[in-house]
């Protein structure tokens, strides 16, 4: 593209976004004009969230509670989401920070794409120009696969003609797409999320990992390993996820026995060290935007707020013939005055310990090793006839999981059944994925929509919120401001 055309490009960009309101909410990519691949490439990265886009779903989840104890109500942002209201959107917001994030990326993918999709490409810039190619479609299938999982049914062969999300696949019709906007089916949507990550999958292979805020080769192949697991597309998620698990393993957490030694009073996880300080960070193939150094970022670390990891999370942890370590992730060492006592309850010392230190950022994981274990172990028991492969696959995590003194390896004599397999894979992987990239409540959606309580306080009365079993609310309603963009536009129900 010449510097004219560029210019062009760049100002209908500009002008186009200066008119519309907030379709799909989109920005400009950039107020340079990019010309060089290295400069899509910066491009590209101011696209990666940079925003939290799933953390309010935990409070959805059964991974959560309220303590009755502590004399506090839910905040005005965690109050739709916790009660599973019919809009997750406070009255006063027209806009959805998640539909928002996810279409600025979705639009930084299609700027990049469709400007290096056209041009040609010298043998010097071959390897550079791939991986941007491979990023971007990345990039977009990543948050069509968010969007999809967030604003629409779950995927199913029953489910294949109904509404999705709308998906632009162009920046350049931005004017016609700032209104009227129409949701793709999700059979449509899906097969998009496969096709761009064939293409990234393609365009990234062989070349080097930039680093854990960039997709790659790798990353990439988890993505279409979790993407084929939700689709039910067993044989794919088995082979993607094995091309993981060649390359890295999970990081032994015996390794923290040094620190737990090494503290005079046991306080591992206590405010002044969180696990990413350690080298289980090494196991983490892809981290997401969204500070959660100290208390404001993460909303269940800090131990004397209201919304906790529950007290059911923790205890799946807490074996009394096998030490698990990841229990330290959700338990409080932090010495605690009779005063803090009384203000929190016997059962508050739990928080959701992963980021550094108070008021250090940090990221939250999006993508890592064990994953990769956990969708090939689902994906052979639910086909059934490869016990022993499911098998090993959970002792090879659990094995960097469960202290080495008291570590007991199962065995396929230890299962009684099929179904009694798969409870233990899928128990497995809600600890071991659990507050990772929102994957609980995308599990809770695709494995049945189960019946949820939530207790709450209201005006110092005890309250009962409830998600049915198959509720519509399992899905998020369509943004306010996309309403008003797209009054015609099918909403879900409620």
């Amino acid at each position: 593209m010449n510097f004219i055309k560029n210019i062009c490009l760049t100002s209908a960009i500009i002008l186009s976004l200066s008119s519309c309101h907030d379709f799909l909410d989109i920005k400009p990519v950039n107020a340079m004009i990019p010309e060089s691949v290295e400069d899509y490439q910066a491009v590209l990265l101011g696209g990666y969230p940079v925003n939290d886009i799933f953390i309010n779903t935990e409070y959805m989840t059964d991974n959560v509670y309220a303590n009755p104890e502590v004399e506090s109500e839910l905040s005005k942002q965690a109050a739709p989401w916790f009660t599973w209201a019919p809009s997750h959107q406070p009255d006063d917001r027209e806009i959805d920070p998640y539909w928002n994030q996810l279409y600025r990326s979705i639009y930084y993918s299609n700027t990049v794409l469709d400007e290096l999709l056209s041009r040609d490409v010298s043998p010097a810039d071959k390897e550079l120009y791939e991986t941007v190619v491979g990023e971007a479609y990345a990039l977009r299938a990543f948050s069509y696969f968010y969007l999809a999982n967030l604003y629409a049914d779950v995927y199913s062969p029953d489910n294949l003609s109904k509404p999705c999300v709308p998906m632009p696949l162009t920046a350049v019709d931005v004017h016609q797409n700032t209104k009227n906007n129409v949701r793709e089916s999700i059979e449509t949507v899906w097969k998009q999320i496969v096709e761009d990550l064939e293409k990234a999958r393609t365009n990234l292979n062989g070349k080097a990992k930039i680093s854990e805020f960039r997709f790659d080769y790798l990353t990439v192949n988890l993505l279409t390993a979790r993407v084929n697991l939700f689709m039910n597309n067993l044989e794919e998620a088995i082979d993607h996820s094995s091309i993981v698990i060649s390359k890295r393993k999970p990081w032994d957490m015996n390794g923290l026995q040094a620190i737990i030694d090494k503290e005079e009073t046991y306080k591992i996880f206590d405010n002044s060290i969180g696990l990413i300080d350690t080298d289980y960070k090494q196991e983490v193939l892809f981290t997401l935007g969204g500070g959660t150094g100290g208390a404001g970022g993460n909303p269940f670390y800090w131990w004397k707020t209201l919304v906790k990891p529950a007290p059911e999370l923790l205890g799946l942890y807490l074996d009394e013939n096998q030490y698990d370590y990841r229990r330290l992730i959700f338990e409080s060492h932090a010495d605690l005055t009779d005063d803090d006592q009384k203000l929190i309850g016997p059962t508050m010392y739990h928080m959701y310990s992963f980021q550094p230190e108070s008021g250090v950022d940090s990221y939250y994981i999006g993508f890592k090793v064990s994953e990769a274990y956990l969708i090939r172990a689902e994906a052979n028991a639910r086909k059934g006839g490869n016990e022993s492969m499911v098998i090993n696959d959970l002792n090879e995590l659990l094995i960097n999981r469960i202290s080495s003194e008291t570590f007991e390896p199962l065995k396929v004599s230890d299962i009684s059944s099929g179904d009694e397999l798969l409870k233990k894979v899928l128990l497995e992987r809600r600890k071991e994925t659990a507050f990772d990239g929102g994957l609980r409540w995308f599990d809770l959606r695709r494995l049945g929509k189960p019946a949820l309580t939530h207790e709450y306080i209201s005006d110092r009365e005890l309250l009962t919120a409830s998600l049915k079993l198959n509720d519509p609310r399992y899905i998020l309603q369509i943004p306010v401001s996309e309403q008003k963009n797209s009054p015609n536009m099918v909403l879900n129900p409620r």
